[in-house]
């Protein structure tokens, strides 16, 4: 016998008086409804990620002032709450900087390095109710729930919410529970609740229920032309970085900078391996500022790698060679710092601005001229002798040939190659792996999938060999520094370094060993057309 009781939930239309609602469901129940006195106001903070990973997995995490300071409570999205955990006060809390329990536990494995934010405030006063049988025992519990939203950020208006109509069968009565449904539904016709309460607050606080996008969405048919396809994308990648401006600039948590670096490595392949869409000059003018951008965040992303991967790369080494390690770490902290400086600067400066606007001017040249964009269809100043060509032909053909070359130089890699040639094809598998997560819809059979399931697979054995190299020849470069430091911990620290960069060196021998098979599954695939 299943121990579960039914719920279900109702909205009722805006502005409806919880009294005169409760008296009608009165009055059609036959005198069966008991209504309580409502209850005082609560507030709480509903917390996701900027990409709503709670969300997605189902999880609400909610922030709730009590006297003795803020408290992190997990619960399904439902009346029931889970385990809380004492937090700091904060703009926004990482896992890792929680207390250890049930609470990092469960959020762990579903936040990882992204940090948890506010995303509405919710204020809630309940009308609770029973309905009792002519026994006197209650069959069925309820409650009718008033509700604001109140925007995050200052000088935001709370905005009403319907109130919501929640009901709770009581084990052993199942009948009483949908007699009572079937009021609500056809005696008073209230509509049954499609998202819950705290999707409807972030809706309506101006929240998108997906958060900060990551990837672009864009359909596009085969025959479209290549120009028209290619600016919907970058457009969209242009929003993509537009949007984590504001959480990079904030520093809210590593992945911010992250997604705003790949929609710009994603811009940058789709101006070179579509540029016959275009005239050379006002793209490779374009192509110009893209890769300035991805010049000046690069160092803060560097850093960030290192500083993320910092627990994992030091385990295996002695806990002793862990504990002498710390100068070093200090160090990536400060040089972080610096850099973190450098960006915001360059973000925030002229130079940045006037440029990303030069790339969303060129982004707007194949929209319509109307003030809605209802216009007539502007000139293609900027085409090339691809422009008009459907997309389908242009990226099909690409895609073969990024793909062979990658066969070539792949093939010619043997033991004695130097390191750059696996950098170089890694560079050519980024390529081909954009192609095909941007324009692989318009492409037909089914040689897609399993393209990017070996790619995906050759390219982490090249990025281990690739960031093994980088990271030791980053850690190699601050020894000096280390040395002029001076302090007595410094000597114990440089033959610590010299054991994780050994280390290092030997991760990069066993990447470079797994290559031949991972090239071998790949160079053999069916080319998608």
């Amino acid at each position: 016998m299943t121990l579960d009781v039914p719920t279900c939930s109702y909205v009722l239309e805006a502005g409806t008086d919880p009294a005169t609602f409760l008296s009608a469901l009165d009055e059609q129940s036959g005198g069966a409804v008991e209504v309580a006195a409502p209850g005082a106001w609560s507030t709480w903070t509903v917390l996701d990620t900027a990409d709503r990973r709670l969300r997605a997995a189902g999880v609400e995490a909610d922030l709730v002032e009590r006297p003795d300071g803020p408290w992190l409570t997990l619960g399904d999205g439902g009346p029931r709450r889970g385990p809380s955990l004492r937090v700091d006060p904060a703009h926004r809390w990482l896992v890792d900087e929680l207390s250890p329990g049930v609470v990092r536990a469960r959020l762990a494995p579903l936040v990882s390095m992204r940090a948890l934010l506010p995303v509405v405030t919710l204020a809630r006063r309940d009308h609770p109710f029973v309905v009792r049988n002519a026994d006197e025992k209650v069959v069925v519990r309820g409650r009718v729930g008033e509700a604001r939203a109140v925007p995050v950020g200052d000088g935001f208006a709370p905005v009403d919410l319907r109130p919501r109509v929640e009901l709770t069968g009581v084990l052993g009565y199942p009948k009483p529970f949908d007699r009572l449904r079937s009021v609500l539904d056809d005696e008073l016709g209230l509509k049954r609740a499609r998202r819950p309460l705290a999707d409807e607050a972030a809706l309506a606080a101006g929240q998108s229920l997906a958060g900060v996008p990551s990837k672009p969405d864009v359909d596009l048919s085969p025959t479209q032309r290549t120009d028209t396809a290619a600016f919907a994308i970058l457009r969209s990648l242009a929003d993509i970085v537009e949007a984590n401006v504001p959480g990079t600039l904030a520093d809210l948590d590593t992945e911010f900078l992250h997604d705003l670096r790949v929609a710009i490595r994603r811009s940058r392949s789709v101006l070179r391996e579509l540029k016959r869409a275009w005239a050379d000059g006002p793209r490779d003018a374009q192509a110009d500022t893209l890769r300035w951008v991805q010049a000046i965040t690069g160092p803060v992303r560097d850093l960030d790698v290192q500083l993320l991967e910092w627990d994992d790369l030091v385990a295996p080494l002695p806990e002793a060679r862990r504990h002498d390690l710390a100068p070093v770490r200090a160090l990536l902290v400060e040089h972080r710092a610096a850099a973190f400086a450098d960006l915001t600067a360059a973000l925030r400066g002229d130079h940045y601005a006037t440029a990303w606007a030069g790339w969303r001017a060129f982004l707007d040249n194949d929209l319509p001229s109307g003030p809605q964009h209802g216009g007539p269809r502007r000139n293609r100043p900027h085409a090339g002798p691809d422009a008009a060509l459907p997309i389908h032909d242009v990226a099909a053909g690409r895609v073969a040939r990024v793909y062979r070359r990658m066969q070539k130089m792949g093939g010619a890699i043997d033991d004695s190659s130097p390191a750059q040639d696996l950098h170089d094809l890694r560079k050519r598998g980024k390529e081909l792996r954009y192609l095909l997560e941007l324009f692989g819809g318009v492409l037909v059979g089914g040689a897609v999938r399993p393209m990017v399931t070996a790619l995906k697979g050759l390219q982490d054995v090249l990025g281990r060999h690739q960031d093994c190299e980088v990271q030791a020849g980053e850690l190699r470069a601050l020894a000096p520094e280390l040395a002029r430091s001076g302090g007595d911990d410094v000597p114990a620290a440089l033959l610590a370094l010299g054991a994780l960069i050994d280390r290092l060196e030997a991760d990069q021998a066993r990447a470079r060993q797994g290559f031949a098979a991972r090239f071998a599954a790949f160079r053999s695939l069916e080319v998608p057309a």
